[in-house]
Formats: structure tokens, C-alpha cells, sequence
């Protein structure tokens, strides 16, 4: 019986040492075609818990000084950012200083408007406040330049909400600069420096951080479009809403990113409880009358991640980045314990059918049940 047992058990751990392998070198094989050796790139990470199933890194981070992608390199990570500043609000509710479910009017006295009084945390972060995107878009230059104060400057002036809190999905980016405003008058801390404390210090992100148009680190990318036959740099000072913080202001690599998800999936930056109220759908993306972001079938939105719910496939939850150049991906299904990471400085390639074979992949190599 006990030889019968060690049989089996080192045949599943082949089995497990193989299947790995094969989806390092089919992925890898994916990216290789995504990406040429001489032009914007990308970064990729795949993991199981603590364990890498597949790592990689193609093209071109900086296409003035050549320097190749590297697992130093840093991205703008775009709305994936959003999540963090919902873990920052989440561990106040761990501290018993704030509950998703208070009234945003509460913290927001100077905003008249009743429907303040409506709108919960919660609504800001699941994307279905009902607060409408109205930001002054009459200058570029001012666009392009725009902090966070500045992206929040319209917030007084909306006299209605486009529906009521909690009924419809709506992308809007600048509910999340509300949230991290709730941050810092609780905390009593700056927004930036307040995450820095409790997430990425604690998780071991040494290479995160939060734009500054003022810093530029060696290792961080640039992002780029195609113009013609030539690569254009299109991030800060070409594209618009760069320095807003909150909800797209994060650089980062794919392997501080497999840490936070480690940190996430083992507890130790969030209860799970809370973990699991943030992967909790709120709204439906796919029924959405008022916004076609991510609107595919299967498709809801939490708490600063939208959760797939395709048939065959456990639940996955994820996020997409799109700002200037720059294309990110993270997402995990967390009944198997596996995060896709996948971070581009360019914004040419189709990446959800990436992330479609990249599931297909892992499906097949039995890596997802």
C-alpha cells in the first residue's frame, strides 16, 4: 500500500513538473510571435501560489537607449491600479474607521448635491455610482497635465447622476480619486504615502511605485504607438490623464505584481473575508446600456476588478490598463491559486485574445479544472 501511494504520488508530481514546462514553452511560444526582438515589448509572469509557471521578457523598454525589457523594468499599469486604492479603503474597514457601505456625502460635506447622500464607497469602487465622467476637456494641455485635483475640480458642478447608485455599470476613473480622498482624510496621511506604508512595503513591491512627473527611475519603460513605419513615444507629455494617481498612476513589474497576488491569495495585506467581498460581482458589465469597456458575455464588475465568468472556466478576476503606449493585464482565478501577469509598452496587439489562449493553455495543460 505505502509503495502504491509513493508511485502515485511521484506520478502526479511529473505529471505536475511536465505540465508546467509545457506552459512555460507554449506561452512563451505565444509571446514570441506577439512581440520582435526590436520594438516595444513586454513583460509576462504566470504563477501558481508562491511557484513560476512561466516567465518572460521580449522587445524593447526604452527605443532611444535600446535597453531590452527586463524583469526590472517598470510599466505603467494603467486601471490596474484601481485595485490597490480599493485594498488601501478595505484595510481601513479591517480597522473599523470606515465600512464600504457609508454614504460618500458623509465624507464629502462641501458636495451639496443630495444624491452625495445615495452613493456609497462601495457604488465608487464597483463602477456603478452613477456619477458621470464630465471632466473639462476643452484643453489638451490641460488634460494632458491633469492631477488629481484638478481630474476632481468638476465634482461640485454635477447637478444629476446618469442613473440611480448600484442599478448600471459605467467606467468612470475619477470616482476612484474619491475613494483615495477618503484615504487620506481618515488616515490623516497622504494618499501615496499612506500605500506605500500599508501595501507595498509590506508586501515586498520595492519596484512599485506611483508616478511623479518629477522622477524618473533608470528602470522604468517608455510607452509607444506606431507612426507609420517608426515607434512614437506616447506616455507622460503626450497622452492625456498620465498623473492621476488613484486609478492609473502605478508603475510596476510583473514579478512585484506575483507578490501582491501571493500576498492577496495568503492573507497577509487583507482579510480574506474582504478579499472575497471585493471579488464579490456588484454589477453587470454585459448588460451595461451605458458604457462597452470589457462588455463581453459572463462579464461583471466588483470592487476594482471585473470578474469572467466563462462557462468551462472557474471565475476568473481581473483587471486591463490601457494609457498612452501601454497595455497591462493581471488577472487570477483564485480557486486554483494562478495569476496572469502580462505588461506591454505598446498598444498595437489584441490582448484579450492573448488572454483568451493564454486561458486555452492553461485549461488544456491542466493547470485550470
Amino acid at each position: 500500500m505505502v509503495k502504491r501511494y509513493c508511485l502515485v504520488l511521484l506520478s502526479v508530481l511529473l505529471f505536475g513538473h511536465l505540465s508546467a514546462k509545457s506552459v512555460a514553452y507554449r506561452v512563451d511560444s505565444l509571446m514570441q510571435t506577439r512581440y520582435a526582438p526590436d520594438e516595444p515589448g513586454a513583460a509576462m509572469m504566470i504563477v501558481r501560489g508562491d511557484s513560476i509557471l512561466a516567465e518572460g521578457y521580449y522587445g524593447i523598454a526604452d527605443m532611444e537607449t535600446r535597453r531590452p525589457v527586463a524583469e526590472t523594468t517598470t510599466f505603467n499599469i494603467a486601471s490596474v491600479s484601481k485595485q490597490f486604492t480599493v485594498v488601501g479603503a478595505l484595510m481601513l474597514q479591517q480597522r473599523g474607521l470606515l465600512d464600504m457601505d457609508n454614504n460618500a456625502g458623509s465624507f464629502f460635506p462641501e458636495y451639496t448635491a443630495g444624491f452625495w447622500k445615495q452613493v456609497t464607497l462601495k457604488h465608487l469602487a464597483s463602477q456603478s455610482s452613477g456619477i458621470p465622467d464630465s471632466r473639462d476637456r476643452s484643453s489638451r494641455q490641460r488634460i494632458v497635465y491633469a492631477d488629481d485635483s484638478v481630474s476632481m475640480s468638476y465634482f461640485p458642478q454635477v447637478k444629476e447622476l446618469r442613473f440611480a447608485p448600484g442599478q448600471y455599470y459605467d467606467y468612470v476613473n475619477p470616482t476612484f480619486l474619491l475613494i483615495a480622498d477618503v484615504i487620506e482624510r481618515i488616515s490623516g496621511e497622504k494618499f501615496v504615502d499612506y500605500q506605500q506604508q500599508m501595501i507595498f512595503t509590506p508586501c515586498g513591491m520595492r519596484s512599485t511605485y506611483y508616478f511623479d512627473p518629477e522622477v524618473t527611475p533608470a528602470c522604468q519603460s517608455h510607452g509607444y504607438v506606431t507612426d507609420g513605419d517608426r515607434w512614437k513615444e506616447y506616455d507622460y507629455g503626450e497622452e492625456t490623464f498620465f498623473a492621476t494617481r488613484p486609478d492609473g498612476g502605478i508603475y510596476s513589474t510583473v514579478r512585484d505584481l506575483a507578490l501582491w497576488e501571493n500576498a492577496l491569495a495568503t492573507g497577509a495585506v487583507l482579510a480574506d473575508s474582504l478579499v472575497n467581498l471585493a471579488y464579490t460581482p456588484v454589477v453587470s458589465v454585459t448588460d451595461s446600456p451605458f458604457c462597452d469597456y470589457q462588455r463581453r458575455p459572463d462579464t461583471y464588475y466588483a470592487m476594482g476588478w471585473f470578474v469572467d465568468k466563462t462557462p468551462g472556466y472557474p471565475a476568473k478576476v481581473y483587471h486591463t490598463g490601457d494609457n498612452g503606449g501601454y497595455q497591462a493585464y493581471l488577472a487570477k482565478f483564485p480557486s486554483e491559486n494562478v495569476a496572469v501577469i502580462v505588461l506591454e509598452n505598446r498598444n498595437d496587439q489584441d490582448r484579450w485574445s492573448m488572454a483568451t489562449e493564454i486561458d486555452r493553455i492553461l485549461k488544456e495543460e491542466g493547470i485550470l479544472k
